[in-house]
C-alpha cells in the first residue's frame, strides 16, 4: 500500500500491531518514530543496545536473539540502521529467517535506507518473511526527494485491508503528481542512485581520513548503509552543548545523542556535496570546547 511517506505508513501499522501493554523490541539508539509512538499508545519498550555492536562495525548475532526474546508481541528492525549506520551481515540475515519462523509475535522491517546498502546494489528486505511480517519503505530521503512524500508498506492481505480503513481518516489518497515522479525515479533506481552512493562514500572515506583530529571526538565507525552515523565524544562531554557549540562556532550541524535517549554520542549525516561536506570539516577543525 502507498503511504503519505513512511512516517504514515508507522503511524498506522503500529496503531494495529499495538495495544495498551504490548511487548516491543527495538534496537537502540533509535528513529524516534520507531518507539514514540508504541509508548503514546501504552505499549512497553524493550530497546536492545547497539553500542556494542559499533565496535564490531555490524549487528551481532547475540543482538538479534535478544531481541527476539524480548519482543513478545513486536519486533522491530530498522536497517541500513538510524542513527548508527550498522547494516546487517549475511550471518545477521540467516539468524534472522530463522528466529523469525520461531516468534509468534509480529516483525515490523523498517527499510527507509534500503535503497542505500553500500554492500550490494540493493540491501536485503525481509518482505514476506512469514504471515506476520510487515516492512516499510520509501525513496524520500535515499534519493533526495523529501517533498515527494511517498512511502509504502507490503504485509499479509489482511492488515493491509485493515491498513487501508485507517488511512481513510489521516490523508486517504497521496498526489498522483507525487506518484508519477516516484514511479520515474523507481524505473531508474540505479542510474540515479549510483552517483548519489559515491557522493555518500567519498564524504565516508574524507571524515574517516581527519576525524581524529576533530575536537572532542573519541570514535567512528564507518556506516554500512544510509546517510548516518553516530559518533562517540569524549569522556565529560555532554552532546547538547557540543552540538550547539559547533554549530555556532562552525555552523556545522550534528544532531545531539541526548535527542536518541543516549548521552556522550552526535549523529553525522553524509548527505552534502563533497565540496561543502569537505568545507565543513575543515571548519570544525577549529571548534574550541
Amino acid at each position: 500500500m502507498v503511504t503519505t511517506g513512511t512516517g504514515e505508513a508507522l503511524y498506522i501499522l503500529f496503531h494495529i500491531l499495538c495495544k495498551k501493554d504490548s511487548v516491543v523490541s527495538y534496537f537502540s539508539p533509535a528513529f524516534q518514530a520507531l518507539y514514540e509512538i508504541p509508548k503514546m499508545i501504552g505499549a512497553k519498550l524493550e530497546p536492545v543496545s547497539l553500542l556494542k555492536n559499533l565496535e564490531k562495525n555490524s549487528i551481532l548475532d547475540s543482538s538479534v536473539f535478544e531481541l527476539f526474546e524480548k519482543g513478545k508481541d513486536l519486533v522491530i528492525f530498522n536497517h541500513p540502521q538510524n542513527p548508527s549506520g550498522l547494516s546487517l551481515d549475511l550471518n545477521s540475515i540467516e539468524t534472522i529467517r530463522k528466529m523469525a519462523h520461531l516468534h509468534k509475535g509480529w516483525i515490523l522491517f523498517d527499510e527507509h535506507y534500503r535503497f542505500l546498502d553500500f554492500q550490494n546494489d540493493l540491501g536485503w528486505t525481509g518482505a514476506g518473511l512469514t504471515e506476520h511480517t510487515v516492512s516499510t519503505g520509501s525513496i524520500t530521503k535515499c534519493f533526495g526527494v523529501m517533498g515527494l512524500r511517498i512511502g509504502w508498506m507490503t504485509g499479509p492481505k489482511e492488515l493491509i485491508e485493515k491498513a487501508r480503513s485507517f488511512k481513510d481518516y489521516l490523508t486517504h489518497t497521496v498526489s498522483p503528481i507525487s506518484e508519477f515522479l516516484t514511479l520515474q525515479i523507481l524505473q531508474n533506481r540505479t542510474h540515479l542512485v549510483n552517483p548519489i552512493k559515491t557522493s555518500i562514500l567519498n564524504n565516508i572515506r574524507f571524515f574517516e581520513s581527519i576525524w581524529k583530529q576533530l575536537p572532542g571526538l573519541e570514535c567512528f565507525t564507518r556506516p554500512g548503509g544510509g546517510v548516518v552515523s553516530f559518533v562517540k565524544l569524549k569522556k565529560g562531554i555532554f552532546s547538547s552543548r557540543y552540538a550547539d557549540l559547533l554549530l555556532d562556532q562552525c555552523g556545522v550541524f550534528v544532531l545531539p545523542g541526548c535527542d536518541f535517549e543516549c548521552e556522550g554520542w552526535i549523529r553525522i549525516g553524509f548527505g552534502e556535496t563533497n565540496e561543502r561536506f569537505q568545507a565543513g570539516i575543515e571548519r570544525w577543525k577549529s571548534l574550541s570546547l
